[in-house]
């Protein structure tokens, strides 16, 4: 009994670091282009590979690519790589389409937008926006 008790509080220790890490990453999100490159590599080295995080990625990184792509002003060559990885990042989840619709077609709508002449955000060239729409799973027909 005393093993089944160990056990249990080391699993429930270990997760709740997990969740104060994870708390940590997403924190980083919420400054410049310097900052969105740190959360961006411990979501790449730390997350990315634990789909009971994605409820929590997907939205997250759905949400930055759609402000670098339609929002920022900050036009510099670490948000320029940050928006790369970020998309990198979406495409390497499983069922994206069919498991995150809401976060996929914001992303295609972003991307749609930009292909439209939005603007505003990170310049990106159409040739590159329907290379990441195809990537995907989105029609490339804009």
């Amino acid at each position: 009994m005393a093993i089944v008790t160990l056990i249990i509080g080391y699993v429930e220790r270990r997760q709740a670091r997990e969740e104060e890490r994870l708390a940590e990453t997403l924190g980083y999100f919420s400054g410049g282009s310097q900052p969105r490159s740190i959360g961006i590599a411990l979501i790449e080295g730390l997350w990315v590979n634990k789909p009971r995080h994605h409820d929590v990625i997907v939205p997250l990184v759905a949400n930055q690519i759609v402000f670098l792509l339609l929002s920022t002003e900050m036009l510099d060559a670490h948000n320029e790589r940050n928006l790369v990885r970020l998309i990198m990042i979406l495409k390497s989840i499983p069922n994206l389409k069919d498991k995150y619709h809401g976060p996929w077609g914001e992303v295609a709508d972003a991307i749609y937008r930009k292909l439209e002449g939005g603007k505003k955000g990170i310049p990106v060239s159409s040739v590159t926006l329907k290379m990441w729409m195809k990537a995907l799973g989105a029609s490339d027909d804009a």
